[in-house]
């Protein structure tokens, strides 16, 4: 069957075809090219990643390190000894200040991996862990391979091993020290120091830490899956899923450095105010407490200001980003990360002893404002 076609009917069809050539072309042209990054923030989060992130992870596993190797020694015929605990404890406190000031990206590897909550729980499971100690069948062959397999995170971490060495916040008696105990601690630590390690190498690339660090991680299985510090570096590189901006990845800083400041203010020193109990207090064996939120400030710090105190050029920071869109809001910010670290102190050693609205809420209210500055911060990105 045949279409006749008259005149009318052809020229809407040519109208038709040219206005199809010219959607065609404006499409071509329209197509969203990949932005020019701003060679600023690209070097604020590559400085980020390299003098805050990677270089606190390294300095955690290498204190990590250390503290194993103190550990292990109660796990010693006759290890256990006054000079021994003394030691273990002074390199728990070393490590302990590199975690806390990591505390500002818990994102990437120490969520993916449940790496914060397998070594930072709080409480300790104290039922659980005196059933553990008082088992002979498993204590007879405890080590870190059954920690990591079979305990919870209210058995594992800083917290278990903190339990065994101190006491009163100092060195623990070393006569109150059981057999068992020592043998657990050790098994804690090394597991610890596993997971310290793949922090780093999550962050900084398995090429780039150490070859015992390599060994380490492949014994054990815990090589990483990806290279988070790339990715962060990369954002608003065309192709990346995880921050398709440079937006997003400063967004992700900010989100980790409020999370952090919400906790301090809103948990870790108002649930035990609340609770009125002692055991609510994190590190309260070591009365590390006080120490252990102002490193948490710090970690805040160190994420805006571009790197830890001695490894950081202010010129490439977050810090001077903001201070470019709105400079009363960087001078802002700073002030209440100075004053959130003030006012925790101001409460007073040990913080077990102070439990009362009185004493606290003017380190709640400081850490309160500095989460509100750094929403504020986050608003001015563009």
């Amino acid at each position: 069957m045949k279409h006749l076609v008259n005149k009318q009917n052809l020229f809407a069809l040519v109208i038709l075809a040219l206005l199809g050539i010219n959607i065609i072309s404006c499409t071509k042209d329209d197509v969203e090219k990949p932005t020019a990054l701003d060679p600023a923030m690209v070097a604020a989060l590559e400085q980020y990643v390299d003098n805050v992130v990677i270089e606190t992870y390294k300095d955690l596993a290498d204190a990590s390190m250390e503290m194993n190797e103190a550990v292990a020694k109660l796990n010693t015929p006759g290890g256990i000894t006054e000079a021994n605990v003394a030691a273990a404890c002074e390199l728990w406190i070393k490590s302990r200040k590199y975690w806390e000031q990591s505390e500002a990206f818990l994102f990437g590897a120490a969520g993916d991996y449940n790496i914060d909550p397998h070594i930072d729980s709080w409480p300790l499971d104290q039922t659980q862990l005196d059933n553990l100690l008082s088992n002979e069948t498993i204590m007879e062959n405890f080590d870190a391979d059954y920690a990591a397999e079979n305990l919870a995170g209210g058995l594992l971490g800083f917290h278990a091993v903190e339990y065994v060495i101190f006491r009163d916040g100092g060195p623990r008696p070393f006569a109150e020290i059981t057999e068992n105990e020592g043998k657990y601690a050790a098994g804690i630590a090394e597991d610890l120091m596993r997971n310290t390690i793949r922090l780093e190498a999550a962050w900084a690339g398995m090429e780039n830490i150490t070859s015992e660090k390599q060994t380490i991680l492949t014994d054990n299985e815990l090589e990483p899956t990806r290279n988070y510090g790339d990715e962060l570096k990369a954002a608003g590189v065309e192709g990346n899923r995880k921050y398709p901006t440079l937006k997003s990845g400063f967004e992700e800083v900010f989100n980790g450095a409020i999370g952090i400041a919400d906790e301090v203010g809103n948990a870790k020193i108002s649930d035990p105010v609340e609770s009125g109990n002692v055991l609510d207090v994190e590190s309260w064996y070591s009365w590390n407490s006080l120490t252990d939120f102002q490193d948490n400030i710090v970690s805040i710090e160190n994420a805006y200001l571009g790197g830890v105190e001695d490894k950081r050029d202010e010129t490439k920071s977050i810090s001077a980003h903001i201070k470019k869109l709105n400079p009363t809001v960087d001078a802002e910010l700073r002030a209440a990360i100075d004053s959130a670290i003030v006012e925790i102190q101001g409460i007073g050693e040990p913080f077990r002893d102070h439990l009362n609205q009185e004493d606290t809420e003017a380190a709640v209210a400081a850490c309160n404002a500095l989460m509100e500055k750094l929403e504020q911060a986050k608003s001015l990105l563009n």
